[in-house]
């Protein structure tokens, strides 16, 4: 495949999945008291009360518990689980994540592979609706990316749950599916990736000891990338020695074309006196990001983090490859949720709050042994299984 294709296929993936596979992470670690406060790539706890709070809450972020009140899960469903693309991780993680869980209470199920592409998506749901499908899990799906096919989901009777995605009332249409997945008590899908912005903020307010100077990059192609924008926004802005220099708008187009690593170089040599840089997905590092990082000479002065990533980012961490922090996200325990939710949806009950959120990992903080998952020292296999009665 050509090099141009295989960037097209790669960033349908991107754009349209919000789930990121991150391995376990311990507990967060003691923040350290010594060090210096300007070496904010490299790693010092901050000299001030305040700084040292944000630091703190960035690393216990907020993480719930998955919910006791049993239910039954119904038998004979059959479940369509659309993958928005096999070929990325973080698709076909919570995809296989799902189908574990659904075949766990007994369900058929059947993953379709959307691809990487909207109009895979859209195929996949039309496919399961034909075929009957009593419960559709889009994977890192939002709805508004594809409405009709949904609508014809909706018209046609078939359960819809979100997979980490958003319903299409939150761009202003109708309410197409039967519930999103519910992360964290009394936050909508918006709040939680306004969440993800604020804890970014908060990790480069205590690496910079509140002096934070930021090169900020703002996705603007999807639903959640000015959320998350606008969180970190405003969570900066409580910092009154922290400026946000520039702000570097990105798009799809850029990284088809090839052009966002080139734009992010300007950007950053366009900022002299930045000393930290906000990416909102970290899948586009890979793309040239991190290396653009290490080549500007300026990656030991930098603190870099970035939102929804997958393990690539953290070997970029511990290895200091241009990466400093990501904002971690427990996909697998949400992928166990969106089949909880469709199980209490069937049974009449109203759907309940999963409790998969986020914590900010960095090298010292939070991160993983190689091979395991993010789950916040949770174990949500056996709470579900034990909700479930199997």
């Amino acid at each position: 495949m050509p090099p141009s294709s295989r960037r097209r296929r790669h960033l349908a993936a991107l754009v349209g999945s919000i789930v990121v596979v991150l391995s376990a992470c311990s507990s967060p670690s003691e923040v350290s008291s010594s060090g210096d406060a300007d070496a904010s790539a490299s790693g010092s706890a901050p000299s001030s009360g305040a700084a040292a709070e944000a630091l703190q809450t960035a690393y216990t972020g907020q993480l719930g518990e998955p919910p006791t009140t049993p239910t039954e899960p119904p038998p004979d469903v059959d479940l369509w689980v659309v993958s928005c693309g096999e070929q990325s991780p973080g698709c076909a993680a919570p995809t296989a994540a799902t189908r574990e869980a659904a075949e766990t209470v007994g369900w058929s199920v059947t993953v379709c592979d959307g691809q990487l592409l909207p109009d895979g998506w859209g195929d996949c749901v039309r496919q399961a609706t034909s075929a009957g499908a009593d419960v559709i899990i889009p994977i890192g799906i939002d709805c508004p990316l594809i409405r009709q096919p949904f609508e014809e989901a909706r018209d046609a009777g078939v359960t819809v749950v979100g997979g980490g995605g958003a319903d299409c009332d939150a761009a202003g249409g109708p309410k197409l599916w039967a519930s999103e997945l519910l992360q964290l008590d009394g936050l909508s899908i918006q709040e939680v990736y306004e969440l993800h912005g604020r804890l970014a903020a908060d990790w480069l307010i205590g690496r910079t000891d509140g002096q934070a100077r930021v090169l900020q990059l703002r996705f603007t192609d999807t639903l959640w990338g000015p959320w998350m924008a606008d969180g970190f926004e405003a969570e900066l802005g409580t910092c009154e020695g922290c400026e946000i220099l520039s702000t570097l708008e990105v798009s799809a187009a850029d990284l088809a074309n090839g052009s966002m690593a080139q734009k992010f170089s300007t950007a950053l040599l366009e900022v002299p006196d930045a000393n930290a840089v906000l990416v909102p997905l970290g899948g586009f590092m890979p793309f040239g990001l991190a290396q653009a990082v290490v080549a500007s000479g300026r990656s030991d002065d930098l603190a870099v983090i970035t939102g929804l990533g997958s393990s690539a980012n953290l070997d970029l961490i511990r290895s200091g490859g241009g990466q400093d922090a990501i904002v971690g996200y427990p996909t697998e325990w949400g992928a166990w949720g969106s089949v909880d939710t469709a199980i209490r949806v069937l049974n009449g009950e109203e759907p309940l709050v999963q409790g998969n959120g986020v914590q900010v990992v960095d090298a010292e903080n939070n991160m993983p042994a190689p091979g395991e998952e993010f789950t916040g020292g949770v174990n949500y296999r056996a709470a579900y299984t034990e909700a479930w009665g199997v």
